[in-house]
């Protein structure tokens, strides 16, 4: 049977970043290599400021806006994907969602405004812009966790356009017409108590069982409800069109308790 697989704090902030199509073994397996580009830029981003090089954080600057324009042809995600990543049998980098590359346009801004500093002969206001931008990289390089990507989720929950669970009512609806209640959870997680009605198809077994469920209403359920929304994204893209996020293990005991 299958080991429980709930998400790390590193995977969660991953998938707060917009990695939300991954499993968490694949989220496992590009965690390292996520770091690769921040912390390039990061140093580059130091080095200008220590030696007071204006022209080298225009450099770094473009590299960030770039990466906003084009989510795969950030120069140092290529740099890792076509060279880097080989050194160590890496898997390859993908795609930048949103989330990632507004933080790199975000960082590409703070570059430019202390570059525009040093050049003004403002140094301090050049450390003070530059050394809150490292603060903020160290902590997205040593946990993943991204202030902005947080920021972002906040607000589009407040505008009502995350991906919230679907609403009791609903999901009772759904249930009455024939909806699957399916529990995304490991195998010993399924064991050690489930819903009433509830089938287990693990998150990490998605790709091969997708074929049981693809032409069938999914109500989708874990423990937070984060696995639920990552496995609702993976049938999406596997073309199972009819899958709900039903969230957390307590909001599906409520949806079959009524």
């Amino acid at each position: 049977m299958s080991k429980p697989c709930d998400l790390s704090f590193q995977q969660k902030s991953l998938f707060q970043q917009g990695y939300q199509q991954f499993t968490p073994a694949e989220l496992k397996q590009l965690e390292w290599g996520l770091r690769f580009t921040p912390g390039v830029c990061s140093l580059l981003t130091a080095i200008a400021l220590v030696y007071q090089l204006p022209y080298l954080l225009f450099f770094v600057s473009l590299l960030g806006i770039w990466a906003f324009f084009f989510p795969a042809g950030h120069p140092m995600d290529l740099l890792y994907n076509h060279l880097v990543r080989h050194l160590f049998s890496a898997i390859k980098l993908p795609e930048n969602p949103f989330q990632r590359r507004l933080a790199c346009l975000a960082a590409g801004v703070m570059n430019a405004t202390a570059a525009v500093l040093l050049l003004a002969d403002l140094a301090v206001a050049a450390w003070v812009v530059g050394g809150l931008l490292l603060f903020l990289q160290a902590i997205v390089i040593t946990t993943h966790f991204c202030t902005l990507s947080w920021m972002y989720e906040g607000l589009m929950r407040l505008l009502g356009k995350w991906n919230t669970p679907l609403q009791e009512d609903k999901a009772r609806q759904l249930l009455q017409q024939g909806a699957l209640l399916v529990d995304v959870r490991s195998q010993n997680e399924f064991a050690a108590g489930t819903v009433e009605g509830a089938i287990n198809l693990p998150l990490e077994e998605l790709d091969a069982h997708a074929e049981k469920v693809k032409n069938k209403t999914c109500l989708l359920f874990c423990n937070s409800g984060t696995r639920s929304h990552i496995a609702y994204n993976r049938l999406m893209t596997l073309g199972c069109a009819d899958v709900h996020n039903l969230g957390p293990f307590k909001h599906a005991k409520k949806v079959t308790a009524g």
